[in-house]
């Protein structure tokens, strides 16, 4: 099922609309439309060039945070994406076609309803399409740009702040046959476990496809946990403070690590294959902008 699923993604019809601006990206900061062929939707995907830009060059494929905010956060990879070499894309995803923690954060796996549903406070009883989700968005263009970019990396490096960590972690749970050469999951407000004994969205409880043979997928993939060392602030922050959640720590650093350590645990009791790895940095508090310059340095070496 998932060698279809991969098969499916890759031959979609691939966009028409922007794909004159493709073949004209210039040198540094830009953007281009990807007319999605699922959604029948218009991404706008904010870019950044380096001048030396090649047929090697790496791809990281920077998810946004909760203001959706995609193009702020391709400016803050600028510099030093022309510094280590790197091809930056940064779609946005719409509220009108992706709303709320539901259909963003959880990546909308799930067709929500109610307000508690949208906000992905509840699980919703409808699962929707894979091509509707929000994960495979990302597949669709990046396989796009490869159209583009026919000589270019076959992989991409997926990395996500805040909540785009929260979309980047559940990624690799749901997208295991995905382009993604690693994921980098930094500053997680909260996750889901690979548990089903807990329900979604804290838990893969109520997830039909989430079963032992995919959690088995997940814990093999490329995964590197960030937290910062002094993102420990509880009070006035957006971090979600609910009963399932504080369970996972009481800040950032505590979720992270108590995440890695029961996907650890998981992995080793069953014997399974564990490829994650995570850091956490010290003095470094809730800003995208004191993770970039080391995740950026991270993908370069890891690339060569």
């Amino acid at each position: 099922m998932r060698i279809w699923f991969a098969m499916m993604l890759l031959c979609l019809p691939l966009a028409v609309e922007g794909a004159d601006e493709h073949t004209s990206l210039v040198q540094g900061a830009g953007h281009y439309l990807f007319h999605d062929p699922v959604t029948q939707q218009s991404v706008t995907v904010y870019y950044y060039q380096p001048h030396n830009y090649s047929a090697e060059t790496p791809v990281v494929l920077v998810l946004h945070g909760l203001r959706r905010d995609a193009r702020e956060y391709r400016d803050s990879w600028a510099e030093y994406a022309e510094r280590e070499g790197l091809m930056v894309l940064a779609p946005r995803f719409s509220a009108e076609v992706y709303p709320g923690g539901n259909g963003y954060n959880l990546g909308n796996v799930f067709q929500a309803t109610s307000t508690q549903e949208i906000r992905g406070r509840t699980r919703p009883q409808e699962i929707n399409p894979p091509e509707n989700w929000a994960f495979t968005l990302v597949e669709r263009l990046f396989t796009d740009f490869r159209m583009h970019s026919p000589q270019g990396p076959t992989t991409y490096y997926l990395y996500g702040h805040g909540a785009g960590a929260q979309f980047a972690h559940r990624f690799a749970m749901f997208m295991p046959d995905s382009q993604a050469q690693e994921i980098i999951v930094a500053a997680a407000g909260w996750y889901t476990m690979p548990d089903p004994s807990i329900e979604w969205p804290y838990g893969t409880g109520g997830v039909p496809m989430m079963d032992p043979e995919a959690i088995k997928s997940f814990l093999a993939q490329p995964l590197l946990l960030l937290a910062g060392g002094a993102d420990t602030t509880t009070l006035h922050t957006v971090m979600r403070q609910t009963p399932e959640a504080n369970a996972q720590g009481v800040n950032r650093v505590e979720r992270t690590r108590n995440y890695y350590a029961f996907a650890e645990r998981q992995a080793r009791d069953a014997k399974l294959e564990f490829n994650w790895r995570q850091w956490v940095m010290p003095g470094v508090t809730h800003s995208p902008e004191q993770m970039t310059p080391f995740a950026a340095r991270y993908i370069a070496l890891q690339a060569r």
